[in-house]
């Protein structure tokens, strides 16, 4: 199969190549101080055709039909310009262009909506854009931006970390976002997570995030279900120099970031980043219950205990290393290799992990022209300490009960006779191939790409089905988007579509299509798509607590011979309609969109296939062909029979979801601006279609399809911005919303949902979680800076000035206020 998806791949390669040769358009960019600005974005809106400035400012763009063209040239930070140029079949030079500093986020260009350069206004897709200015000035972690972005459900799991979520169906162990660092999958192998803090990159290289709402896997593949994040790391070549940031806070928080770059002569460039930042978690632990009569209370089923020998300390250390090479004007080679070690407490369905010294790393190739796009990579993922926190509590404590000292049942609660192993290991790595072409003939814009992936999961039989060596898993995916513009009409027709070939899961064909309407003060649109989510390695193959938790990549048998269904994947389809402009003169940018989403095949949260198993009715006597018992023989003897109690994953169900997003900005200056995010979201669910019955307790309610998002969010900032000084005043509301996440509760009190033979009620036991209430709440936060010269700038941060002690995820800590400042060297 390899051998069949390698000659695909390199057939693709081969015979997608076909280019004409015909006129051009060349010049130079710099600006108002005549410098030279390299990597502008100077494009042909008719023909959606363009191409980047080298280190000295120039550009050519190649292969033209005779005629008149319209040429944009922009870049983040500067006002955009046009000129008009008409060209025969030879290379016209336009000579000089200036460009002139400004805010306008008209100008921005982005390239995760359809996989090459365009203009934010121009994308068929809703974007949220982060750009390096906003990051400049903005002071400590650039998580409070993400909490002030439309359509995107931030939360914080801690001091250090948080999460986010587009449109619905969030959860503890959340794998439907996708995350790319410089394109470049930037997932856990086995888990499909988000590397999330663990990724190698630092605040000072980024230059820009962009967040796509909605389904994008006809582009991106599987598992960019709800969205994606692509981070665009700064180019040595456009951002040259040396800074050095040196930070304190609240948390015992200290920080330290370096990145370093530097051009040599004309064709090389290179850059160094690393950052250094340890910490204290908030002093909260999470509920865990054990047996009362392991802890001298046996007239009680459960008793409540902290977890044992918590382990605050947080800690970060990551970092890269890139060389560049441009063998021509027009062409780019780049290797890049990044690395990071992590220490943090993260939560789960199953309770919160203590990730120990967890290491991530990578080593990756591209290469860029005018119309090829390549790259290679291989990712690691390493760890033998990480372990869960409610298993070795429970541990701790039974070893207690049976008579060990306290030294003792710490020691052995890893390992000790009869204690289910907490630790995790993890040996995993991924191989990443792509291949792109993109051409432009008259009116017809055309982008081809292949993908091949190769999974190797391995965790040694602590977490995974692998006694026999890694898990090993290929895809082979092939996409293309066709756009056509209708000359001056300002109407684009858009058709994307992918093919992926999975091990497990065969053929999957994903299409997209849309139709835009260009007007100069903005774009309308009209998308349709379709998103889909293979099941992870753990969904399909996971193997916890001594068999208690089984993947379900093959399916059960029950004694009464009736069947569980293996996984496959789950599907998304998406209708949009938006619109991107200015108005006000040019002051005010407004970004709107409305949506209605139908989902079908959920995988469920982890759900018990037995559901009468410990009351004698049918049990679970196989998992594919093989006995359950092969998989069982972890529980403690005695306990309750195999088979009787297995949790896993499940396909099932069918909701609807809709909802919009507004997004205003305001400029009242070159020095005042204001934004404004609202958004909305809503579902129906069939309650009399037993097909919606994820848990099989024949009933339908909100534990079967957990929405997990708030139904109204609100968020504002007041930018201040001068020579000197910079200043933000940020707001964000949640509205108060229920969430429901494996063994995790958080909810009003509803007596009518029974979880684990409690009813839900607030500020109790809900089965094995304490519910602490809704999710939610105001939150208030300040950020400010000043530039004491060229070289020094201090800025400072306060969060949560308002919004301490609201919770905002599951298994987390209340938010608390926190502080911090920061001294910035730039050389």
């Amino acid at each position: 199969m390899i051998t069949r998806k390698l000659f695909a791949f390199l057939a693709f390669s081969l015979i997608s190549g076909f280019i004409f040769s015909q006129g051009g358009i060349k010049g130079k960019i710099t600006d108002e101080s005549g410098n030279d600005i390299p990597q502008v974005d100077v494009y042909i809106k008719s023909l959606s055709k363009g191409t980047t400035t080298s280190e000295n400012g120039t550009f050519e763009i190649l292969n033209l039909e005779r005629g008149d063209y319209n040429l944009t040239v922009s870049s983040l930070g500067f006002t955009a310009i046009s000129k008009s140029v008409s060209i025969d079949n030879s290379v016209v030079d336009i000579g000089t262009l200036v460009l002139s500093s400004s805010y306008e986020i008209m100008d921005v260009v982005v390239i995760s909506g359809s996989r090459k350069l365009e203009k934010i206004t121009e994308s068929p897709a809703t974007i949220n854009v982060i750009g390096v200015r906003q990051l400049n000035n903005f002071v400590g972690s650039p998580a409070e931006l993400f909490a002030q972005q439309k359509g995107v459900d931030f939360a914080r799991t801690g001091a250090f970390i948080g999460g986010i979520n587009v449109r619905g169906f969030n959860s503890a162990f959340n794998p439907k976002m996708l995350q790319l660092d410089d394109n470049r999958y930037s997932t856990l192998i086995a888990t499909g997570l988000a590397f999330g803090p663990m990724s190698p990159i630092i605040k000072e290289d980024i230059e820009r995030i962009e967040i796509v709402l909605g389904p994008s896997s006809a582009l991106y593949g599987p598992n960019a279900l709800n969205g994606l994040i692509n981070t665009i790391t700064k180019s040595p070549y456009k951002y040259q120099g040396t800074e050095i940031v040196v930070g304190a806070g609240s948390n015992s928080l200290f920080s330290t970031r370096l990145r370093h770059a530097k051009k040599i002569g004309d064709k090389w460039a290179y850059k160094i980043t690393g950052e250094s930042t340890t910490g204290r978690e908030i002093k909260w632990t999470d509920s865990v219950y054990v047996a009362g009569s392991l802890v001298g209370q046996p007239g009680k089923p459960l008793v409540g205990v902290p977890e044992v020998d918590l382990d605050r300390d947080v800690s970060f250390l990551k970092g890269q290393a890139s060389v560049f090479y441009r063998p021509t004007e027009s062409s780019e080679i780049g290797l890049t290799y990044g690395a990071s070690k992590s220490n943090f407490i993260s939560v789960t369905n199953a309770g919160r992990n203590s990730i120990k010294d967890w290491n991530i790393s990578y080593l990756h190739a591209t290469y860029k022209s005018n119309h090829w796009f390549g790259q290679l990579y291989k990712t690691w993922s390493s760890s033998d300490k990480t372990f869960n926190n409610n298993t070795r509590t429970a541990n701790y404590w039974a070893l207690i009960a049976g008579g060990e000292t306290h030294e003792a049942a710490l020691e052995n609660s890893f390992s000790g006779p009869g204690a289910i192993t907490p630790v995790f290991t993890d040996a995993s790595e991924r191989l990443n191939a792509e291949l792109q072409y993109n051409n432009n003939w008259g009116n017809l814009d055309l982008t081809l790409g292949s993908q091949l992936q190769k999974d190797d999961a391995y965790s040694k039989n602590t977490y995974l089905i692998d006694a026999d060596g890694p898990i090993k898993i290929d895809q082979l995916g092939f996409y293309g988007q066709l756009k056509y513009a209708f000359n001056e009409s300002g109407f684009n027709l858009i058709f994307a579509a992918r093919g992926d070939d999975h091990d497990l899961f065969g053929f999957n064909f994903l299409p997209k299509a849309g139709i835009t309407y260009n007007r100069p003060n903005g774009t309308w649109r009209l998308t349709y798509g379709k998103g889909f989510a293979t099941p992870t390695i753990l969904n399909t193959d996971m193997n916890l607590f001594g068999g208690l938790i089984l993947g379900n990549g093959v399916g059960f048998t029950r004694s009464d011979d009736t069947k569980v269904a293996p996984l496959k994947p789950e599907t998304i389809q998406t209708f949009e309609v938006g619109y991107k402009g200015q108005m006000a003169d040019g002051k005010l940018f407004l970004d709107v969109n409305a949506y209605y989403n139908t989902s079908d095949d959920f995988i469920s949260p982890l759900t018990q296939i037995a559901p009468t198993g410990l009351a004698g009715g049918p049990v679970i006597t196989q998992r594919g062909d093989q006995p359950i018992t092969d998989f069982t023989e972890g529980l403690a003897p005695g306990v309750f029979d195999p088979g009787a109690f297995i949790l896993t994953y499940l396909n099932f169900g069918n909701v609807n979801t809709y909802g919009f997003d507004a997004g205003l900005n305001y400029y009242i200056s070159n020095n005042y601006n204001i934004s404004f995010n609202y958004s909305f979201f809503d579902y129906s669910l069939d309650t009399n279609d037993m097909a919606n019955d994820g848990n099989g307790d024949g009933k339908v309610t909100i534990l079967d399809l957990p929405i997990n998002t708030p139904k109204n969010k609100i968020s504002s900032a007041f930018n201040v911005t001068f020579d000197k000084f910079y200043g933000s005043v940020l707001t964000r509301w949640v509205q108060k919303y229920d969430f429901f996440s494996g063994r995790n509760v958080a909810a009003k009190t509803n007596t009518d949902i029974i979880i684990g033979g409690s009813p839900v009620v607030e500020n109790q036991r809900v089965g094995t979680q304490w519910n602490y209430g809704q999710l939610g709440g105001f939150y208030l936060s300040v950020n400010a800076g000043f530039k004491i010269s060229d070289t020094f700038s201090l800025g400072g941060y306060i969060n949560n000035i308002a919004g301490s002690g609201n919770y905002e995820f599951v298994a987390s800590p209340p938010s608390e206020t926190m502080y911090g400042v920061e001294l910035k060297i730039s050389l």
